[in-house]
């Protein structure tokens, strides 16, 4: 069977994430029509002594760990969007696909304690549409190289020209 890889994928750039954890409200509302961290089915992850905040996603892995350990078969690629979904009706809340994530990306919803995973919003993942800073990307596989090294270039072309408007004396 072949199986199809994401179009698009959802990517994580921790170097613009100045968490303010945005992605996380729009995401629970969404989900839940409720302003609330704890339900998103991302979360950020605040390194303290490195100084920066990491938002932890689903990957929807080209071979996904979760779909492999899951014994009810409740995890399956779409064949559609090739994004790597949950079908909660089918879930008996083993948690094994918690433990096989290797990015800790699967989450038990604190309500429910059912298990939850990204699912992309049907397309239009609405972390990514809240994230002002660029830190959640959404975008087709094959750009994401040349989008972050826009964004690179464009940084050190800002930073030059700044640079270069900065007076190099003091006048009197």
């Amino acid at each position: 069977m072949d199986i199809k890889k994401p179009v698009k994928i959802l990517i994580a750039n921790p170097k613009a994430c100045i968490g303010c954890r945005s992605c996380e409200l729009f995401c629970s509302f969404h989900h839940y029509k409720e302003y609330n961290p704890a339900r998103a089915f991302l979360h950020v992850v605040k390194n303290e002594t490195q100084g920066i905040d990491i938002p932890v996603i689903c990957h929807h892995c080209d071979k996904p760990p979760c779909i492999e350990v899951c014994p009810v078969e409740a995890i399956e690629r779409d064949k559609n969007s090739g994004a790597v979904l949950l079908n909660p009706e089918k879930c008996i809340g083993c948690r094994a696909c918690v433990s096989a994530c290797p990015f800790g990306a699967m989450k038990i919803d604190p309500k429910t304690g059912q298990t939850c995973k990204c699912d992309l919003c049907s397309g239009d993942p609405e972390c990514a549409k809240a994230c002002k800073q660029g830190a959640l990307l959404y975008a087709r596989r094959d750009l994401i190289p040349k989008i972050f090294a826009y964004s690179e270039a464009n940084k050190i072309f800002k930073a030059l020209a700044n640079e270069q408007q900065q007076p190099t004396g003091h006048k009197k």
